[in-house]
């Protein structure tokens, strides 16, 4: 499937969306009640996308007669899960509502997703599907509107989507990676070298707003300082890396950690979550080492997909 590629016969605009890493996150209090975004946390991240990606195809009706989405499972997804939820409720699908909304038009689309990134991983793959039809509707229905105004009518979908909305995604590249601040809604990009990473993937996912209800249960100081530290150095490898919801995650889902406890031992590297979870991820010393590594962990490790993959250089 090619990427980002607006086919004029059959008028359907194709896009990968890459899943991402939270290299480091901290995350504050809750807003307090009577200020904007009041109950959500504010947090600082430093994001970078990886190689693994699903794939979108957005076909326009101009019958303005709702959206159709098919979605499954690739062959080589590291986990499968349901796709129960109603497709009303995708973010897929409420994309294209906020879309016609901002435009003060209804649009019709038949959307066919491909899906290779855990459902309830932290990866970020439906807020990275939600980024990629935003920027396919606009080119399918030729709206014309900027990134700037379609990261806004992202942020209203999920905190994530603002990042996977750049200039390189448009392109058909993954976004660049990113200190994120604010709701999400902040974004500098950063220069960050790739590098070779295993992911480690249980057979289940993490619910996140249970995670952030743990999390509440003792909260940290958001420290945006050594999240900017951290990602201005640009160094992946750095020992300093942190995610303020790995805790709470544990928490939620013991398992996590008796996984993570046994993927430390085994592999002798520090193991690291994305997100609120469930994937964890270690960094490799190279391409080479992140495939030989996969390959001894699955045959120590039961009950979870380890995937050498890297993060990506969106002018690759």
């Amino acid at each position: 499937m090619a990427d980002a590629a607006h086919n004029p016969i059959m008028n359907a605009v194709h896009m990968r969306a890459h899943a991402k890493l939270n290299l480091a996150l901290s995350v504050g209090t809750p807003i307090p009640v009577g200020v904007p975004g009041a109950g959500l946390h504010p947090i600082a991240s430093w994001m970078v996308a990886l190689v693994l990606a699903d794939e979108l195809a957005y076909t326009p009706r101009e019958d303005g007669a709702g959206v159709e989405l098919n979605r499954s499972w690739a062959k080589d997804a590291p986990r499968n899960a349901a796709l129960g939820w109603r497709p009303k409720s995708d973010l897929c699908v409420r994309a294209v509502d906020r879309l016609g909304a901002a435009v003060d038009r209804r649009r019709g689309a038949t959307i066919d997703l491909v899906k290779r990134i855990p459902v309830g991983g932290g990866l970020g793959g439906g807020s990275s599907d939600a980024a990629a039809t935003l920027i396919a509707a606009n080119r399918a229905h030729s709206l014309g509107l900027p990134l700037e105004q379609l990261a806004e009518i992202g942020a209203g979908l999920g905190s994530d989507v603002p990042y996977f909305i750049d200039e390189h995604v448009a392109n058909g590249h993954p976004p660049a990676p990113a200190l994120v601040t604010g709701l999400g809604d902040s974004i500098e990009r950063v220069a960050t070298p790739p590098v070779a990473v295993v992911l480690c993937v249980p057979e289940f996912g993490c619910d996140t707003a249970e995670v952030y209800r743990a999390f509440d249960d003792t909260p940290v100081t958001l420290d945006e300082a050594a999240v900017a530290k951290l990602a201005a150095s640009g160094d992946a490898r750095s020992a300093e890396l942190f995610n303020d919801l790995f805790e709470p995650a544990r928490r939620v889902e013991p398992e996590l950690g008796r996984r993570w406890r046994e993927i430390g031992r085994a592999s002798k590297r520090t193991v690291h979550l994305s997100g609120s979870g469930s994937t964890m991820f270690i960094i490799a010393d190279d391409d080479a080492h992140a495939a030989s590594l996969a390959e001894a962990l699955a045959l120590h490790v039961a009950g979870v997909a380890f995937v050498p993959t890297s993060t990506q250089d969106p002018s690759q």
